[in-house]
């Protein structure tokens, strides 16, 4: 009688045409759940490197130096085959970085 509310997000984004948007979001957000796994060596490295944005398969990540993005580019194979794995398919086959101020 019940669906999850999952399942009603799902219907309700093919209805309207924002799948896409979805999908981005959700990606953004799994991938701001993770930094702490990613840089386990530096404690709050969410405060320099957060996801920008998602799009044609490719995440870009914001850094606040580049010192950073140097360290998001060396684990760029770790992060995108992750981020696979957390989806359950292959949803991110590059990744790139850009600077943001603080």
């Amino acid at each position: 009688m019940f669906e999850p509310f999952q399942k009603f997000i799902k219907k309700a984004a093919k209805t309207y045409g924002i799948s896409t948007e979805l999908q981005a979001a959700k990606t953004c957000q799994d991938f701001r759940a993770l930094i702490p796994e990613f840089f386990k060596s530096t404690p709050n490295a969410e405060e320099y490197i957060r996801p920008a944005y998602f799009k044609n398969k490719t995440l870009v990540i914001s850094t606040s130096s580049p010192a950073w993005a140097q360290e998001v580019i060396m684990r760029k194979s770790k992060i995108i085959e992750e981020m696979n794995r957390k989806a359950g398919r292959e949803i991110i086959n590059n990744l790139r970085t850009q600077l943001f101020f603080p």
